[in-house]
């Protein structure tokens, strides 16, 4: 993301004739990316904590979601995955 961020600002930086217009254009460009992906960490980072039981299920669930991850070439997490950002394009405010 820190990545991601950067090129953007520098985009925004680049093509806008101001700091304040490169700010609010860098915030409309990142926020949605930026909200899925945060959402996305929050469902994932609860199995990190999980008790004995729930060790369990995740132990003998994972191999279920690979083969669910494999059976559709990794479609379902390619909107993180595959991001570009094309520098060439100009940033408009």
């Amino acid at each position: 993301m820190a990545f991601e961020d950067a090129v953007q600002l520098a985009r925004c930086l680049r093509d806008l004739p101001d700091v304040p217009a490169a700010f609010r254009a860098y915030e409309r460009l990142r926020r949605d990316r930026v909200e899925r992906v945060v959402a996305q960490g929050r469902r994932t980072s609860t199995t990190k904590v999980a008790g004995p039981v729930g060790r369990l299920v995740r132990d003998l669930g994972m191999p279920l979601a690979a083969r669910y991850l494999a059976r559709d070439g990794g479609a379902a997490q390619a909107w993180l995955f595959d991001h570009h950002i094309d520098w060439a394009t100009p940033v408009r405010d």
